[in-house]
């Protein structure tokens, strides 16, 4: 029973003869799917056949948000970020866009073999300089958040795939990556209640999934994460929001955990504060040691076992309803939604959009280190989508590097990636200097949008809230090809033109 309460991830590509026999002898809930499993959709489909066939009606899940958190990128729809998807939702009554990229991405999904996909994020993007949510939110609106969260949720399901709310209780304003370290939000309770509560209690009473938050938060638990908190896994998510679906855990080889109560505890203090489904990402003896130590804690009395069973049980209840896969070969629901979210997210937040026919690049882009995707090193060039001159800056700039640059800019006008400027002081300073030489620049905010309200003496500023392939794209048809930039700016309270 123990190892049915515990989800785990693997390296490589293939079900090697070790990985089999252990799943035989440890009945494992289910396994999470990451980039290091996936070479094609081919490929990871026969994967998880071949997972399916070691163990009974498995979880097999996997984080598919959308824009920089997207474990399968070949092979099916690339999907720009949650905030793109809220961008491109150009009015308040439409969640077409949400709905239709939900449909898609269960349908990859399914080619794929995955029954479960750790999303929607309903986390608030409230925090300047919070990267680990930042463009996977739909958005700061409590509300708009819900709807669109619920539509994409409500498409992923209909598409034959569970979707799972993420993180419990709202990780939306920290600072602090949970990856790395242990977050904290110290604001009162009925701020928490009226702002980051408000779009799990709308969709969780209906809902089959959730996952917790590696964060602590003061209102409700003064010291544990919440991961860890029977106030907040029992009291507030079992009893007041009438959630009665499975609780997965995030992560518990993340440094927020693993570093201060260490995995294997933490699986018996989640289980016991209410958790259902305890995920070990990273390491297959540990997942081993973890199902001892979690039947361990049970016979010493230190996880009741009628709690162990209700995990189970609604573990068991989960795998019921998985749906089998589709085709590799199906007929998709809505080709090119990806590429149309890219396009109806570009947003003008003052000037005029279209680039001329003189126009050079400048794009500020280094590998980042991120703590839901890892390294984040792909970004698509606008020179793919145009025929334009593109000079490549680091994202903290050398001021060697930044005369360089402004020489070869020459006479061009320049189109400035920026990629949280508001964060890297070089690059803040680097895009000032160009604006001082050439004061027709036009500005992209490409990541999170905070900084596209930083530089007030630049005349065209445009949003696209990712740097995928769509979302370039969609860039590239607005700049050079004549398109309108018809965004709507997805966070509260900043002015935006259209055109």
């Amino acid at each position: 029973m123990a190892a049915g309460v515990v989800c785990a991830g693997f390296d490589g590509t293939h079900l090697g003869a070790d990985l089999e026999k252990f799943l035989r002898d440890v009945p494992l809930a289910g396994l999470t799917l990451f980039g290091r499993n996936i070479e094609s959709l081919p490929q990871l489909r026969t994967l998880s056949d071949s997972l399916r066939a070691a163990l009974s009606s498995p979880i097999i899940a996997i984080d598919q948000e959308g824009g920089r958190v997207a474990r399968i990128r070949d092979g099916v729809e690339e999907i720009p970020s949650a905030l793109a998807i809220a961008a491109a939702c150009t009015s308040e009554q439409s969640d077409e866009p949400a709905q239709r990229a939900g449909a898609q991405v269960a349908f990859d999904l399914r080619r794929a073999g995955v029954n479960i996909d750790f999303a929607p994020v309903l986390d608030l993007a409230l925090a300047r300089m919070n990267t680990v949510i930042g463009t996977r939110s739909f958005g700061d609106d409590p509300q708009r958040v819900a709807k669109l969260a619920g539509a994409f949720a409500a498409a992923l399901e209909r598409g034959g795939v569970v979707a799972t709310f993420k993180h419990f209780p709202g990780h939306g304003s920290t600072a602090v990556d949970s990856h790395v370290d242990l977050p904290v939000i110290d604001v009162d309770e009925a701020t928490l209640r009226a702002r980051d509560l408000i779009p799990f209690a709308e969709l969780l009473p209906g809902a089959q999934a959730v996952m917790t938050a590696h964060i602590v938060a003061r209102a409700f638990d003064l010291d544990r994460p919440a991961t860890l908190s029977p106030r907040i896994l029992t009291k507030v998510l079992r009893e007041e929001l009438h959630f009665s679906g499975v609780c997965f855990t995030d992560c518990l080889q993340m440094d927020a955990i693993a570093k201060r109560v260490g995995s294997e505890r933490a699986a018996v203090e989640a289980l016991a504060a209410g958790a259902d489904c305890v995920l070990m990402s990273h390491d297959i003896d540990l997942t081993a040691r973890t199902v001892e130590t979690i039947a361990r804690a049970v016979e010493e009395n230190k996880l009741s076992r009628a709690r162990l069973e209700e995990a189970h049980a609604r573990v068991l209840k989960l795998r019921g309803t998985l749906q089998a896969p589709l085709p590799l070969d199906a007929r998709p629901p809505f080709p090119g939604i990806g590429e149309y979210i890219g396009l109806h997210a570009v947003t003008l937040i003052r000037g005029e959009a279209h680039a001329g026919d003189s126009a050079a690049v400048v794009s500020f882009e280094s590998p980042t280190l991120e703590g839901a995707q890892g390294a984040h090193e792909r970004h698509a060039a606008l020179s793919e989508f145009a025929k334009v001159k593109e000079i490549r800056l680091s994202l903290e700039p050398r001021g060697e590097d930044i005369d360089a640059a402004l020489a070869r800019l020459g006479n061009d006008r320049p189109v400035v990636l920026m990629r949280r400027a508001h964060i890297y002081p070089q690059q803040k300073s680097a895009i000032e200097r160009i604006l001082a030489a050439h004061p027709d620049a036009l500005l992209v905010s490409t990541r999170e949008p905070f900084d596209a309200f930083d530089f007030p003496q630049a005349r065209t500023v445009l949003c696209t809230y990712g740097d995928d392939a769509p979302s370039i794209a969609g860039l590239a048809a607005v700049l050079f090809g004549g398109k309108a930039a018809r965004g709507t700016f997805p966070l509260t309270g900043a002015p935006v033109a259209r055109g």
